[in-house]
């Protein structure tokens, strides 16, 4: 068989129903093995790691939650699909939070299966992507980007907790995740928290950041009672068990100085401080930047190849980037997506970027800000994928690719909204 096909390990205790699995998962040129009982899963999960395993969860030996448990243990990045004719919403919800990708109930319906293994493995395939994408090392050869890396490289390690400062889009997402492949936690996972979604219960955070990487973003802005809680948590050490990461684009001195946050907070975080440079101080960058960034969406989005030439590359070095290097690759993005022929020129650059001044300004003049934040998000919501549907004249597919979203996800999106395709 060819090895690059996805290797399949169904477990079931039932002859006709493993064997009938594996006909047809074969006719559909995947790899299959097969295993009756625990025993021979733990064998045949040990001789070579599956790209996938579909598990029953009633068997005479070991149950399927237990071995869904050794296998996540022993490889948290498999991917398992339970199957059981005796399911509860309880035991699908136990085996979901244990990390199951899906939960299929029998009797089994062959195009529902296939339906199922088909979306669990493209799940897997993009988180295995974005996890690349993650820990990519950051791109640059300017001066300011190699002593940043050479910093994070020595500083990865300590258990002291790093903050990080610069402008929005500059990078500071991708210079935590480099910090977390690089840390004693780089086993763990990243666990990003916002103002919004910090947790208030002591018992939680602890329980996130347990091993992992807590990522706090926008730490200026953490409400009185997140700070408040956070503090004590540091002063208490109870956060020792883990690699602590921050982030802001606001001085947190001036925040001190207008009371809006805490000084003895401020005094805990600052001890490792990394200054994240905006894409005008590294403008040399930008070629190896546009490289990066159209293999990224050529390899991982599908999306055409196509070529910058020397002239397009200067014309990116000559803008402000006001959204540093997230509006560099949404730009590209929209370029690969929306572009004609093979190569990229300076009238496409020039497009492209008045297209986006465009679309800034819009949002810019529409949004109401006096609105609650579900609100006003809503309305952005509504502004952003208008845009998107103009852009590309109402095609929902290249929409969802500019926005970055699964087709299915944003027709949801665009139903909520009440906004109507055929009508743009």
């Amino acid at each position: 068989m060819s090895a690059d096909k996805p290797l399949i390990l169904v477990v079931d205790d039932e002859p006709d129903i493993r064997e009938l699995i594996r006909d047809i998962l074969e006719d559909e040129n995947y790899q299959v093995r097969i295993a009756a009982n625990g025993e021979e899963a733990k064998a045949e999960f040990d001789r070579q790691l599956p790209d996938l395993v579909l598990l029953d969860i009633w068997m005479p030996d070991i149950d399927g939650i237990t071995l869904l448990k050794d296998f996540k243990q022993q490889n948290k990045t498999v991917t398992i699909v339970m199957m059981s004719g005796h399911g509860t919403i309880e035991t699908a919800v136990e085996a979901t939070r244990l990390g199951a990708a899906d939960f299929i109930e029998k009797p089994l319906s062959m195009a529902k299966l296939l339906r199922g293994v088909e979306m669990a493995l493209e799940n897997r395939a993009k988180q295995v992507a974005i996890q690349r994408e993650l820990s990519q090392v950051p791109v640059g050869k300017s001066s300011q980007i190699s002593l940043l890396r050479e910093q994070v490289e020595r500083i990865a390690r300590h258990d002291m907790p790093i903050m990080l400062v610069g402008e929005p889009g500059a990078g500071k997402h991708c210079f935590a995740h480099y910090l977390h492949s690089l840390g004693n936690y780089a086993d763990g996972k990243f666990i990003e928290v916002s103002p919004e979604s910090f947790p208030l219960d002591s018992h939680k955070i602890k329980s996130l950041a347990k091993g992992n990487c807590l990522y706090i973003n926008d730490l200026a802005l953490l409400s009185d009672e997140a700070q408040a809680l956070l503090l004590h948590l540091l002063e208490s050490k109870q956060l020792n068990e883990c690699q602590l990461v921050c982030a802001t684009q606001y001085s947190l001195q001036k925040a001190v100085d207008n009371e809006d946050f805490l000084d003895g907070l401020l005094y805990q975080l600052n001890t490792i401080t990394l200054l994240i440079p905006s894409l005008r101080e590294h403008i040399e960058d930008i070629p190896e930047l546009v490289h990066h960034f159209v293999d990224l969406q050529t390899t991982q989005a599908g999306l055409p190849y196509r070529r910058f030439s020397v002239a397009a590359q200067n014309r990116l070095r000559n803008h402000d980037w006001p959204g540093n290097v997230l509006e560099l690759k949404n730009v590209i993005q929209r370029l690969l997506v929306l572009g004609d022929g093979n190569d990229i020129d300076v009238a496409d650059i020039e497009q492209a970027l008045e297209t986006e001044a465009e679309a800034a300004g819009e949002g810019e003049e529409t949004i109401n800000f006096d609105l609650p934040l579900r609100e006003a998000r809503e309305q952005f919501e509504r502004i952003y994928l208008l845009h998107k549907l103009q852009e590309t004249e109402g095609n929902v597919g290249k929409a969802a690719k500019l926005a970055g979203m699964e087709r299915t996800h944003l027709y949801r999106k665009l139903r909520s909204l009440g906004i109507d395709t055929k009508q743009i």
